[in-house]
């Protein structure tokens, strides 16, 4: 016995399973509160020396992924438009040279502002008439 399967039908199926799952995890995980929390980090990241695992503590935090990549691991982006990036991990855990956490953290507030645009942005009453404690 054999089973005839459609060309329409498997078109159709294929349209609906890549359409189905177009956007990666971190549009579903990222929030206002946790968006907040990232955008303190990297202000105060700014203004201090970071070490690598500081820098990679934030990568994860912009929902950033590593994969195995050349000399040192690569961050990717759940944004395609992003360009990946190395953060340097050598001996002892020194702190990073200033280029090096100037590019990285702008690569992140780059990724925090693409979530901007993806979260809408909080109303005082959150549109159902109350504060919920707010003044």
């Amino acid at each position: 016995m054999s089973v005839t399967i459609l060309p329409s039908v498997v078109a159709e199926w294929q349209l609906s399973y890549i359409f189905r799952f177009t956007y990666d995890i971190a549009y579903s995980t990222m929030d206002r509160k946790k968006l907040d929390k990232l955008w303190a980090a990297l202000k105060a990241a700014r203004h201090s020396p970071q070490k690598a695992s500081d820098l990679e503590a934030l990568a994860r935090m912009a929902e950033r992924t590593e994969q195995a990549g050349g000399n040192h691991p690569m961050w990717v982006s759940a944004f395609p438009q992003h360009r990946a990036f190395p953060i340097e991990r050598h001996g002892g855990n020194p702190d990073l040279a200033p280029h090096v956490r100037k590019v990285v953290l702008n690569h992140l507030e780059n990724d925090a502002l693409a979530f901007e645009e993806l979260i809408p942005q909080e109303d005082e009453n959150n549109g159902n008439g109350e504060n919920n404690g707010r003044a």
